[in-house]
């Protein structure tokens, strides 16, 4: 698969704060472009890991519709599920599903788990054109010789390879072709910008569209 165009290739020291300026400000342009190439009117955005709403006030609340989901519930005018996003998006009819046109899965850690879910009960229409943002956070435990079980999945390789810090973006380019597959979809567009500390996290914008 081509590499998708980045930038912003290298990010400032990452603090303990959900949002460092930083990485905000890649993870803000990635969904800004996401927005754009999608067009606002036709975006309406589940955002799994919504936290205090620094996405939705930067980008999101231009969408035609957003609904949050996070462990905690914060005070202000976002409709939010307030619950473990695994089992929001496994217990969703697949109707309501279906209604959502963007997922922004900003993870902490690895977003594989979510992202599975979606490609097994969010297909995509032939034509249809599908918003995916993924903070990928997988690096660290990969140098540690550890591998999400989703990404593996997705992969399609065995648990414990070696190499895989070294192969984490040939990782991520399989488990996205593994993902559309299962959602019947193709990469239309895809922007990319890569932290610069140990961690090395990814933040990824795709615009998928149903073959």
């Amino acid at each position: 698969m081509a590499r998708g165009k980045k930038f912003g290739a290298e990010l400032g020291r990452r603090g303990k704060t959900n949002n460092h300026p930083a990485a905000r400000a890649a993870k803000v342009e990635v969904r800004r472009r996401v927005l754009e190439a999608l067009g606002a009117g036709n975006a309406v955005v589940f955002d799994a890991f919504a936290g205090d709403g620094a996405m939705w006030r930067a980008v999101w609340r231009d969408a035609a519709g957003y609904v949050g989901c996070d462990l905690l519930w914060y005070r202000d005018e976002r409709t939010a599920f307030v619950s473990d996003n695994i089992r929001v998006l496994r217990c969703l009819p697949a109707d309501d599903l279906a209604g959502f046109t963007v997922f922004d899965l900003d993870a902490y850690g690895s977003p594989w788990e979510q992202a599975a879910i979606i490609g097994a009960r969010r297909p995509v229409r032939r034509g249809e054109r599908l918003g995916l943002i993924l903070t990928e956070g997988s690096g660290l435990k990969l140098k540690m010789g550890g591998y999400p079980a989703a990404l593996c999945a997705l992969a399609g390789i065995r648990p414990g390879a070696a190499g895989g810090a070294k192969a984490h973006d040939e990782l991520i380019d399989r488990a996205l072709v593994g993902l559309c597959r299962r959602m019947g979809a193709r990469i239309e567009r895809r922007w990319q910008a890569q932290g610069k500390t140990g961690a090395a996290v990814r933040y990824i914008g795709l615009v998928l569209v149903g073959e």
